[in-house]
């Protein structure tokens, strides 16, 4: 991570925006922005419902923004890597191919993760046993180097980040807008915000 920054420019091709709040709990979109569209937005409105540590990393390029994706195993972002020493809960929302809408659920802290699990199917999401190479166990995973070294990972498909914005649409004009965050967005950071409770 610290070597695709070097070789791209903060403000053209990627910004990171933070809000440490205090709380023992952190919200991140690593591949946030047009890397993979609706992470951001999702991200931050289950900070905001807890007042928890949110951060997000965002490719801003028009085209290409698939270059600044860095696997969770290698991101060693320093911002990040800071915030994440300081909690205890923390939740790394990303996206997953996929046409059907569905969440896989990794990561090592298996408390939260199945009270996420569980939150999720009750208020009607499709919740799916996780694909070997989503399953975010390594020790290397951002997502696990917290206080207590277990995380959870959150991969939404494509379809069912598309239901978060009205029209099913992620362009970044319509994502941005606020007013075009669907119920079922509303709905999905609830569940996380009920479970990290």
């Amino acid at each position: 991570m610290t070597d695709l920054m070097e070789d791209t420019k903060e403000g053209e091709d990627w910004v990171i925006f933070k809000n440490v709040t205090g709380s023992d709990t952190l919200i991140a979109a690593i591949h946030g922005g047009n890397i993979e569209a609706g992470t951001t937005e999702l991200a931050k409105l289950t900070a905001n419902l807890g007042t928890y540590n949110y951060y997000t990393f965002k490719g801003i390029r028009r085209t290409n923004n698939d270059e600044l994706h860095v696997t969770s195993t290698n991101y060693n972002e320093p911002t990040l890597e800071e915030m994440q020493e300081k909690v205890s809960n923390s939740v790394m929302i990303h996206g997953a191919h996929g046409n059907e809408p569905v969440v896989y659920l990794g990561g090592k802290d298996s408390d939260l993760r199945e009270e996420i699990g569980d939150n999720l199917e009750d208020k009607g999401f499709n919740v799916e046993e996780t694909p070997d190479y989503l399953e975010g166990r390594s020790d290397d995973n951002i997502a696990n180097k917290n206080g207590k070294k277990a995380g959870v990972q959150l991969e939404l498909t494509t379809a069912l980040r598309q239901s978060f914005f009205k029209n099913d649409d992620l362009s970044a004009f319509n994502r941005e807008n606020a007013d075009n965050w669907t119920g079922e967005m509303h709905d999905f950071a609830e569940a996380i915000h009920e479970a990290v409770h």
